[in-house]
């Protein structure tokens, strides 16, 4: 979490990734402004297209705005690669999730050729194991998301014991529950027992 990186901090993630992508499980652990970016939301698609991820935990708030920039090519009403405030871009997630709910889930609006693009049509397209995670602030929320906090709890649980890397981008919230999941581990040579 240091503010400083190296690059050979990214040589031994690379590395990393390489290894656990054949002999792994990878866990990601996304919050929304990895959606609010095109060139980042686009990056995290490619991870999932060439295998990098095997499993996805989130919360309301990535699905609906990757869903909203599927649809309208805005989060939170802004152009996702302009950044610029749309016309009545304020409404564009509330009607992202009018659209889903509409259709009764995320995987029926991708089968439905409505959403065609993004991080949710990608896990749901490579079969990437995913859990939305419900939160008193969510706007909705999205059909996939459980609103039992115990139930989601356990279904990260079952997530985090297969994990053989974490890797946390962009939330605070589910990176620490998601810590607070993962059993612990220790390093001798280059392999993990």
């Amino acid at each position: 979490t240091r503010e400083t990186s190296f690059s050979i901090d990214y040589d031994e993630l690379y590395d990393l990734l390489q290894f656990e992508r054949r002999n792994g499980f990878i866990v990601w652990v996304l919050g929304p402004a990895v959606s609010f970016d095109k060139d980042a939301r686009e990056a995290f698609v490619g991870m999932v297209e060439r295998g990098y991820v095997h499993a996805l935990l989130a919360g309301n708030a990535l699905a609906v705005h990757d869903v909203e920039g599927a649809l309208f090519g805005t989060a939170l009403g802004q152009d996702i690669y302009t950044k610029k405030t749309t016309p009545l871009g304020h409404y564009k997630h509330l009607d992202a999730i009018r659209a889903v709910r509409t259709l009764g889930s995320i995987r029926k609006a991708i089968q439905g050729g409505v959403v065609t693009d993004g991080i949710m049509h990608a896990v749901v397209k490579k079969k990437v194991e995913y859990v939305l995670a419900g939160s008193i602030r969510d706007d909705g929320p999205l059909p996939e998301v459980i609103e039992d906090v115990y139930e989601a709890q356990d279904k990260m649980r079952a997530v985090a014991k297969r994990a053989t890397t974490v890797i946390a981008l962009a939330t605070q919230l589910h990176a620490i529950a998601t810590g607070n999941l993962v059993p612990s581990y220790r390093v001798i040579g280059k392999d993990r027992v």
